[in-house]
């Protein structure tokens, strides 16, 4: 197998309510930055938050600038990428990484884009209650435009799909000519909310195999929150996939509040248990532009 990529999602939306550790302020989420590449970690992910109220701040262009400076300065080589949120026009909703691509002391050069539109309400099964009611929602035409940005700053990315018809368009995109191979699919399932597929290696295999024709060349990322996250990070270690993994997507990790280098050094051990090696950052980089046949 290929050496295995991991991803560490520092903080998304938990609060410390969830996990006392998880880091919002710009000097927290640094050091954890740091830490979590240092663990192994060859892609980080993380959300520029008000650090009073812990909102997420959009576009935040100028908080994201003086974290990945900082971990520039620190490591040069880790992969580093933003989130983003909604906006009137695709080239304000994207602004901030034109912005980091063109800063010459960050030199963005990863991203990750969502195919489509998942309705994002959370689920509580036992209060049988439906909580943060939001749809999630990009359009063809920012999608578009998000490649075309893309393409014209050298930025990689992973496309994140929470649904079949996620995979569908993504394949619709390939034969317009509007992406090129090989495609690497981030395999989102969530026990915490109603979308999608429920965590599972069926799943996995719907998402995936059952969708994806034999011709395409890709790669899949698990990106599980929930409790199965252990697990189905396992499975895709041992199968060949690739681990996201991070206090922003379980502030538990198989019932432990880990920290972000912990759960790091958890998936690692899980690929030393199987003789497949860790991707660094530059062989992260020289996998995404090669087909997992000829890797």
């Amino acid at each position: 197998m290929e050496p295995l990529i991991i991803e560490c999602s520092l903080n998304e939306q938990v609060s410390p309510a969830q996990h006392p550790d998880v880091p919002i302020t710009k000097t927290a989420l640094v050091e954890q930055a740091l830490a979590a590449a240092e663990a192994g970690a060859a892609i980080l992910h993380f959300h520029a938050r008000d650090e009073t109220t812990g909102d997420l701040l959009h576009p935040g262009t100028e908080v994201y600038r003086e974290i990945m400076r900082a971990i520039r300065r620190e490591n040069p080589e880790v992969l580093l990428y933003p989130t983003y949120g909604a906006s009137p026009t695709p080239e304000e909703r994207f602004v901030h990484l034109a912005a980091l691509a063109e800063d010459p002391e960050i030199g963005l050069d990863f991203a990750t884009i969502d195919p489509g539109a998942v309705n994002y309400a959370d689920f509580d099964p036992d209060a049988r209650k439906l909580g943060w009611d939001y749809v999630l929602s990009v359009s063809h035409t920012e999608i578009e435009y998000f490649f075309r940005l893309a393409r014209e700053k050298g930025i990689q990315y992973s496309y994140t799909v929470r649904e079949l018809g996620h995979v569908r368009h993504v394949l619709a995109y390939r034969e317009m000519g509007w992406v090129q191979d090989p495609l690497f699919f981030k395999i989102t399932m969530s026990a915490n909310h109603a979308w999608g597929v429920p965590p599972s290696e069926d799943g996995i295999r719907l998402l995936t195999r059952e969708i994806i024709p034999d011709a395409v060349p890709y790669r899949w990322m698990t990106y599980v929150e929930g409790p199965e996250h252990a697990a189905l990070s396992r499975f895709a270690v041992e199968q060949g996939g690739h681990v996201r993994t991070g206090i922003g997507d379980n502030p538990l990790f198989e019932g432990e509040r880990l920290s972000n280098a912990e759960q790091i050094g958890r998936v690692v051990a899980m690929a030393e248990a199987v003789g497949r090696e860790i991707a660094d950052p530059k062989t992260t980089r020289a996998m995404l532009a090669t087909d997992p046949a000829s890797s």
